[in-house]
């Protein structure tokens, strides 16, 4: 169910399964939309599930031998990690949007729903160490996420849609070495935000 904001040592690293790098921002619009806006954060159902499971499919989980490990499994990541996520791609959105003139408000026609639909820890979070007593603070891997976005009319017809994802890679490992436990994630969102920002800003722009 989908929750809204209303709310690594080496060994760890060569266990982790490599993902693509971005693909970069892509948007689709059926029209210009130049809002305002009514925001909702939410995460998928995918990434809910994982708050407190081990992913669904098996290809989703790493590579290690210890099969219940969290961290290595990309999975029970824990609630407060989660919503430590929403907290942020919230924040990123509203601080970039302020920053371009763009509205958000409660009572707007248009919904915009910004889904994190993948997320990946750099290092384990708070319930992945509380899981498995082998892990430390100190382990670490690739991070990174994928987050989408949908603009939404009154009578529910989507008229834009818009997405971007980013992992680190394992050249990455100096940098990696420094992450916190969302670091590449953050990125991710930030640079979403910022992109998505951009293009409406300049919808705006043309519109007036």
């Amino acid at each position: 169910m989908r929750k809204l904001l209303t709310l690594i040592s080496t060994a760890a690293i060569l266990t982790t399964p490599a993902f693509a790098q971005a693909r970069g921002f892509d948007s689709d619009f059926s029209q210009a939309i130049t809002g305002p806006f009514k925001l909702e954060v939410i995460v998928s159902d995918d990434l809910a599930h994982r708050a407190n499971n081990l992913p669904k499919k098996l290809s989703d989980r790493g590579t290690s031998s210890r099969l219940n490990s969290a961290y290595a499994s990309n999975g029970k990541y824990g609630d407060r990690a989660i919503k430590d996520l929403l907290e942020e791609m919230h924040e990123e959105i509203t601080g970039d949007f302020s920053k371009r003139g763009l509205v958000l408000s409660e009572s707007a026609p248009t919904l915009l729903r910004i889904t994190i639909v993948k997320a990946k820890p750099n290092r384990p979070t708070f319930n992945q160490l509380g899981e498995d007593p082998s892990l430390s603070f100190k382990s670490y891997g690739i991070g990174g996420a994928e987050v989408s976005a949908e603009f939404i009319t009154a009578g529910g017809d989507v008229v834009g849609t818009a997405e971007y994802d980013y992992y680190s890679s394992f050249g990455d490992r100096p940098h990696l070495s420094a992450s916190g436990v969302w670091t590449d994630a953050d990125r991710a969102m930030s640079r979403f935000s910022k992109k998505l920002s951009k293009k409406l800003a300049k919808m705006n722009q043309d519109a007036s």
